[in-house]
């Protein structure tokens, strides 16, 4: 009985070591700490810059005074639009009124270049012969164009929006014309600038790139409602002025743009 009990107690020890030898040797395990989820919110006042490209367009009208048939040539008509590089800033605010809308409003000026300008010779009125030395040109130019707009938005993803905008519109077009040509020396020129007033309309996507940083694409499409016109005289041909017009000054933006979210 007695090396029954000895036998017991040791084996009981040699577990007991064991088992501790076994725990020492195991490595503490950690579980890894779950990352915070991503909140995006769309709230919040934001500026930033924009770059693309801008395509305008513009009818120029020469018109022959005081009648096309009295004069003795035809009008002369063409597109004085073009297209250059543009760009600017933006600042605007932002509205997360449900899970997955937004409104907002926007103020944009952006800086182009665009235009171009026509330059044709006479045709005689009715025979339609070309008059030899004789032209007319006539230019219009886009310097900047800015706009107020409302935004709407829908969150495809909590950090993708697809949106409308519209808006009021502002633009400065430089303007310029000239002719010369006929049996008497004839000549009229005319330079003048004028800021006009229209209206705009596009839309684009925005993505958050982080919760506040937002990148864009986007094309906008503006009207400028102004449709200026000019009466030049002719000091050898007082009797024969030259009518100058142009049309609305229609311009097609597409840009990008990169704000930042307060």
């Amino acid at each position: 009985m007695k090396r029954l009990l000895i036998g017991m107690v040791s084996a009981t020890a040699l577990a007991g070591g064991a088992g501790m030898a076994i725990a020492a040797d195991m490595a503490p395990y950690y579980r890894a700490p779950v990352p915070a989820p991503v909140f995006y919110s769309w709230t919040g006042f934001y500026v930033g810059g924009n770059a693309g490209g801008a395509w305008s367009s513009n009818n120029a009208l020469w018109t022959p005074l005081p009648s096309s048939s009295a004069f003795g040539v035809f009008p002369i008509a063409g597109d004085t639009g073009g297209s250059s590089a543009i760009g600017g800033f933006q600042a605007g605010y932002n509205w997360q009124f449900a899970p997955t809308w937004v409104a907002g409003i926007e103020g944009d000026w952006s800086w182009a270049n665009t235009g171009s300008s026509i330059n044709q010779q006479w045709a005689t009125n009715p025979a339609a012969v070309a008059v030899p030395g004789s032209s007319t040109s006539m230019s219009s130019t886009l310097d900047w164009v800015s706009s107020l707009r409302a935004r709407l938005g829908y969150l495809v993803l909590p950090n993708l929006m697809a949106y409308g905008t519209a808006g009021g519109a502002w633009g400065k077009v430089d303007y310029a014309a000239s002719n010369s040509g006929g049996v008497v020396p004839y000549a009229t020129s005319t330079a003048f600038s004028s800021t006009q007033g229209g209206w705009v309309a596009g839309g684009g996507l925005e993505w958050m790139i982080t919760p506040n940083w937002l990148l864009r694409g986007e094309y906008l499409y503006y009207s400028l409602n102004s449709s200026p016109s000019v009466v030049a005289a002719s000091p050898t041909a007082p009797g024969f002025p030259s009518g100058y017009s142009w049309s609305n000054t229609n311009v097609s933006v597409a840009r990008a743009a990169l704000s930042y979210k307060f």
